[in-house]
């Protein structure tokens, strides 16, 4: 199409991108952007790849989702919805863009962008009966030292909002007394730091932020029964406090 003729010297990767159906069949056997990644992305794309199986998280990998600005770097995702109400592109985001300001001439600075529609994601919500909860409160933070326990923490963190327990984990790679601060910093009621020894041993320390009470919780199949049930003597004991 026109506006593709214009696109392949200015602009090459948003040709495979066009919704038209003619540019469609052209593109259609064009090589694969994920046979010119380097090493680096490819290995930061199988680590998304795996927290997101880890996560039972469904996703379908498209090598032709592109994005127009060439400063954006690994991974470019999009939430698209089937139902009729919301159908098509609900969200979009990446790649990264940590090298943009350095190129402007300022810090280093690691990044990351996304667009949604506020109005199909309260579509999507209502369709789905999910309820807008509110989150300024903070039940359990999972601090984590070292790949395997932030894998972890992300895991166990997907469990505990599953039963609507509202958990955070660290998103930013921030040193452990950071980690700590950030807990403190948004009213965290109970604490545990996971690390090596924690991964081997399957079990962790669980500290009540309030009283400094410490319990030890299972990491594996019993995690969510053995955190409820510090969490419901806990607010047993506030309970009775209170009478």
């Amino acid at each position: 199409c026109d506006v593709c003729k214009s696109r392949f010297d200015k602009n090459p990767m948003r040709i495979l991108d066009c919704k038209n159906p003619e540019c469609k069949k052209i593109t259609k056997n064009a090589p694969s952007v994920l046979d010119f990644i380097c090493a680096d992305c490819k290995d930061h794309f199988n680590k998304v790849k795996s927290c997101l199986d880890k996560s039972n998280i469904c996703y379908i990998v498209n090598p032709k989702i592109v994005r127009g600005l060439d400063y954006y770097t690994r991974t470019v995702f999009e939430f698209v919805s089937q139902d009729e109400a919301t159908k098509g592109l609900v969200c979009g985001g990446g790649g990264r863009y940590n090298g943009l300001i350095e190129e402007l001439g300022g810090n280093y600075l690691s990044a990351l962008g996304f667009g949604l529609g506020m109005e199909r994601i309260l579509l999507a919500m209502e369709k789905q009966n999910i309820k807008i909860d509110n989150f300024d409160e903070c039940d359990i933070y999972l601090a984590s030292v070292g790949d395997l326990a932030l894998e972890k923490s992300m895991i166990l963190t997907k469990i505990l909002r599953e039963s609507s327990i509202k958990a955070e984990f660290d998103t930013l790679g921030r040193s452990l007394k950071a980690q700590m601060k950030y807990a403190g910093k948004i009213g965290a009621k109970f604490t545990a730091v996971l690390g090596e020894n924690e991964i081997s041993s399957g079990k962790a320390k669980v500290k009540n932020m309030n009283t400094g009470e410490i319990s030890e919780v299972d990491l594996n199949e019993n995690f969510l029964n053995d955190f409820f049930k510090v969490y419901l003597d806990s607010e047993s004991k506030n309970l009775l406090k209170s009478c």
